[in-house]
């Protein structure tokens, strides 16, 4: 069964529908990790995700797939806000990946304010574009929780040649115009979370959410298993007309987490005293079913406590969500959550 391809707007690769993202391989075995990519390139996925922040994710891929590296897209990200670390990173990425070009870079996870700092003289951006004309990456892309900053940036016509977002049957931001205007102007969309980071009660309606919008090129499900891996093929030969059954699984998810489920858009910063909003909503329940106990989320985890003790009570987040959370409410709910599991080094 071949995997169907969309063209990946202005760059004109053929990518898979479903690609491999490359979070949860960091948290089983290298031996399994490999197992699982390789699997992904046995059934046909040709599209590979992965990113400098993700531990060992970029080694573990780089040694599944240099056998085949002219037969695959690799695309990798960076944090970096200055030249002179992207050009660091990248130097670090072609070694993890084993392989001296990348097909996709990406700056990851901008948002407004980070884009002030990476759009400055000295910065990211004037880097990635040097970047792209030495050849070392074949095209270039911008990553975002932020549905209203990639429209922006893609209505000024930004050389960005791909984005990637958040969008899944609770996060339907993107729906709205985001999706619309990069197909009008023929930048491909790469689709993260379709799962809503393991929130779903069936990864199987959430993915075929997701793969049945035209509007969205290629989807890059996390997979850990070969199970996994087999499972979402599956999916994607078949029917993507969602059953009675699968429609009212989707009510009852939105029902459930409409009230709760945080989509990461930053629309309710800046907060006053600091709070950094979407981690604390969406760390235990996304995040750590993701990627686990990192160094950095047990640091971030530990300085963050202080300043939800430190909330205002003002409101100013709740009048800025899209999605009428109750974020006073929930911050102290889901810190004490939190820190009960850093205690522990439990996942849920």
């Amino acid at each position: 069964m071949a995997l169907k391809k969309r063209r990946l707007g202005k760059t004109g690769l053929q990518v898979t529908e479903m690609g491999f993202g490359g979070i949860p391989i960091q948290r089983v075995s290298e031996e399994e990790a490999i197992k699982v990519v390789k699997r992904c390139y046995d059934l046909g996925i040709n599209y590979y995700d992965t990113a400098r922040g993700y531990t060992t994710s970029e080694e573990r891929m780089g040694k599944a797939l240099e056998g085949v590296r002219d037969k695959v897209y690799i695309a990798t990200k960076s944090h970096a806000k200055t030249a002179k670390e992207l050009r660091e990173n990248l130097v670090t990425s072609l070694k993890n990946l084993r392989t001296d070009y990348l097909d996709l870079y990406q700056l990851h996870n901008i948002t407004d304010d980070s884009w002030n700092t990476i759009n400055a003289p000295g910065g990211a951006y004037e880097e990635i574009l040097k970047i792209k004309e030495e050849g070392i990456a074949r095209h270039i892309g911008v990553t975002s929780h932020s549905p209203t900053f990639l429209t922006r940036i893609v209505g000024e016509g930004s050389p960005f040649e791909t984005i990637m977002v958040g969008y899944n049957y609770i996060a339907l931001e993107p729906s709205k115009e985001l999706l619309s205007t990069c197909k009008k102007m023929d930048v491909g969309t790469i689709i993260m979370k379709p799962f809503g980071g393991g929130a779903f009660t069936n990864a199987r309606t959430a993915l075929k959410f997701v793969l049945a919008d035209k509007n969205a090129d290629c989807t890059i499900p996390g997979m850990q298993s070969v199970a996994e891996v087999e499972e979402n093929v599956a999916v994607c030969g078949g029917s993507l007309t969602l059953s009675k059954d699968e429609l009212d699984s989707i009510e009852i998810d939105r029902a459930a987490l409409g009230d709760e489920f945080c989509a990461a858009c930053d629309y309710c910063q800046p907060c006053p005293v600091g709070i950094p909003i979407s981690f604390v909503l969406r760390t235990e329940m996304s995040t750590l079913r993701r990627m686990g106990w990192t160094e950095g989320t047990i640091k971030q985890t530990k300085e963050t406590a202080p300043k939800v003790a430190a909330c205002l009570d003002c409101g100013a987040c709740e009048t800025r969500c899209p999605y009428q959370l109750p974020i006073r409410k929930l911050l102290p709910e889901k810190m004490d959550a939190l820190l009960k599991r850093l205690e522990e080094r439990s996942i849920p």
